[in-house]
């Protein structure tokens, strides 16, 4: 649906455009709250072309090749004349650590993935079936299929699949038809077979057969593309977009950082970006999140600047409404990499970045719960640059909209009884955020419902307080 903000009431597309200003002063959760858009490219060699949906749950191993909780990510060993030689690849490494770092604070991962290679088999005359890996890419060729006679029954065999060491499937089959596919292979009879459903072959083992599935390959050529990733993000609900792993300097970083202004500001989806430091940008934006340091975890991992940005996509997704996240710890970290001075510290918070300190204990925490947004304006004052006033704003933007479309345009007459019936709708849902604590004080005179200057136009005036948490203590002790 169209939304987003304006400078006059000349839209064309019926919507709900909305401005949210924050001038100087004197003296519920949308469906996308949780869920983080995380872009992967071209590094898994497997799992489905597009959106994966993933969550802390998932089976990992079958939905992206690699098991999160246990795999040395990007790492391979390789036979030879000298030894083995262990090879890193740091894109993959990076993007999976940042990703695993995500799903420690988000409630659903949208995933997206390019995988555009070639698709991994095993063929053997004296079988009534074709292997073919379940994805495309080289994580394919870690797949092996051993069909074995059956001691147990005569006229039958054991079909079992592997992904690495690991038996991920097992099938006892007397004809080639009862043999199933599996969530890493499929399976399609021969036409030599197809006469008598395999079971001459079937019959006719009697030694096992073995064999990995060979010819995967990933398109390592096909990178994210600008305008499929954009018109993908305008279709999904997420809170959090992000390509934490992705070197700092990559140019997948600036890209997110205008796409999330496109979305706010021209599509009306209020979401944040969540990206890692790079050396001359200056965002400036609250709808990007600029990470400045990285973590070291309590196993001695060093997580780096754009891992650690995962963390944060995750976090930032799912933190409620009504909290902050300044001064939250970071679960298992035990240092900072790239530890500030108090000075430092103070410059880097006033250019915007949310950075990873620590405390007097020991403890890793968030600083300050912030986003880019520095340079503030008589309109746009420092509360802006707070994520939790931000997350409040926006989902005050973001529900209205998404009320205004569903049960409003076009079906409600736009006169007196309907923008009063309109009004009412807002008034209980502000109350709701005033009762949980994300909004001070409201009043129902602190909105407003007017015809606009069309017959189909509605104009609304909005004031409202966002609450914050404690940061600062200033405590005079007189003796």
């Amino acid at each position: 649906m169209a939304g987003g903000t304006f400078i006059k009431h000349d839209k064309r597309r019926p919507g709900a455009y909305i401005n949210v200003k924050a001038p100087n002063r004197k003296g519920g959760v949308t469906g996308s709250r949780g869920v983080v858009f995380f872009v992967g490219g071209n590094v898994l060699g497997w799992g489905q072309n597009g959106i994966i949906t993933l969550s802390p749950d998932s089976d990992f191993k079958q939905l992206l090749g690699v098991d999160l909780d246990a795999d040395l990510f990007g790492v391979t060993s390789e036979a030879t004349a000298d030894g083995a030689v262990v090879k890193i690849d740091e894109k993959k490494k990076g993007v999976l650590t940042a990703l695993h770092e995500t799903l420690k604070g988000a409630l659903k991962v949208l995933y997206y993935n390019i995988n555009t290679g070639k698709t991994a088999e095993f063929k053997d005359d004296k079988l009534p079936w074709d292997f073919k890996a379940f994805y495309p890419g080289e994580t394919g060729n870690q797949i092996t299929v051993g069909v074995s006679p059956n001691p147990a029954k005569a006229g039958t065999v054991i079909v079992t699949t592997y992904f690495g060491t690991e038996a991920v499937n097992k099938q006892t089959v007397k004809t080639a038809s009862q043999l199933k596919g599996t969530e890493y292979t499929a399976v399609s009879v021969t036409d030599a077979a197809k006469a008598d459903d395999g079971k001459a072959l079937i019959t006719g083992l009697t030694n096992g057969i073995t064999s990995p599935l060979a010819g995967g390959t990933t398109d390592t050529t096909s990178e994210v593309d600008a305008d499929a990733l954009i018109n993908t993000l305008e279709t999904q609900q997420f809170a959090i977009l992000t390509a934490a792993g992705y070197a700092d300097d990559a140019p997948i970083h600036a890209l997110l950082a205008n796409t999330v202004k496109r979305l706010r500001e021209e599509a009306g989806q209020k979401v944040q970006a969540v990206i890692p430091d790079t050396v001359g940008a200056d965002y400036d934006y609250e709808g990007i999140i600029v990470v400045a340091n990285g973590v070291v975890l309590s196993d001695g991992t060093q997580l780096s600047t754009t891992e650690a940005a995962g963390y944060i996509a995750g976090v930032e997704s799912a933190v409620p409404l009504n909290q902050s996240l300044t001064y939250a710890v970071y679960p298992n970290a035990s240092d900072v990499i790239g530890r500030l001075n108090n000075e430092d510290t103070i410059l880097a918070l006033n250019a915007g970045k949310l950075l990873f300190t620590v405390r007097n204990d020991g403890t890793v925490v968030i600083e300050q719960d912030i986003n880019s947004f520095h340079n503030f304006t008589q309109d746009k004052r420092s509360d802006l640059a707070k994520n939790r006033v931000i997350r409040v704003l926006d989902d005050i933007a973001q529900n209205t909209k998404d009320t205004f479309e569903k049960a409003f345009i076009g079906k409600i007459t736009n006169n007196g009884a309907g923008r009063d019936l309109f009004k009412s709708n807002r008034v209980e849902y502000l109350n709701g955020l005033v009762t949980s604590g994300a909004l001070g004080a409201f009043d129902a005179a602190d909105i407003s419902v007017d015809p606009g200057e069309d017959l189909d136009t509605v104009v609304v005036n909005l004031a409202v307080t966002p609450a914050d948490a404690m940061e600062k203590l200033y405590m005079t002790v007189t003796v």
